[in-house]
């Protein structure tokens, strides 16, 4: 059909469009997604270690007797710097106490030696079970062998109760010593109140 001057000047026919319906592959949270499903995709070993907690388990009676396990942070291949200690019951678990403790060590180390350890530094963990009354005992040439803390595949479920971590004294307050009772026996709650407010 051809066409005239005339049918130029007309609307075109309304042709009927199918609805659209536009769908979205994103859902958000609170905005008709399902909400996440409680105790699943985390695992208790993954739960970050308060600082207060783990100090109150390394000073309470159930870790008393245990030995007290020296541990240090190093840069790799870089010298170690001892930080503190950690405990745990029945001397079984040390590794582990290590690993679990990793995050609340690199943090310590950090405020004990701020320009040695950066918060971008890959740090090794390690202990050592040469004791300080070793070293005390005027024998200078004792040589500290530390022990690299590495994966540990087996931790009980609760771990974290079964293990205690006390840092070294340093300048803002954190683990401060105890003038009647010296480092590593604060166990009251108001020598720790009192290191806080400092």
């Amino acid at each position: 059909a051809a066409l005239t001057a005339a049918d130029a000047f007309m609307p075109p026919l309304a042709v009927p469009r199918p609805a659209t319906v536009s769908t979205s592959a994103l859902q958000m949270a609170g905005f008709g997604a399902a909400a996440p499903k409680k105790g699943k995709g985390t695992k208790k070993k993954d739960i970050k270690l308060k600082p207060k907690q783990q100090w109150d388990r390394y000073t309470s009676d159930e870790l008393k007797g245990f030995d007290s396990i020296r541990v240090a942070v190093r840069k790799i291949e870089g010298e170690w710097l001892e930080v503190g200690a950690v405990k745990s019951k029945e001397n079984a678990h040390t590794e582990a106490a290590v690993i679990r403790h990793r995050v609340l060590i690199a943090d310590h180390a950090r405020r004990l030696f701020p320009l040695q350890i950066l918060a971008k530094d890959k740090v090794e963990w390690g202990y050592t079970t040469t004791s300080t009354s070793e070293q005390q005992e005027g024998e200078e040439d004792v040589v500290i062998e530390w022990i690299v803390a590495g994966k540990v595949e087996d931790m009980p479920d609760d771990i974290d109760k079964l293990i205690g971590f006390q840092g070294l004294p340093e300048p803002t307050g954190f683990y401060a010593f105890s003038e009647s009772k010296g480092l590593g026996q604060t166990s009251t709650k108001a020598d720790f109140e009192s290191m806080m407010t400092k």
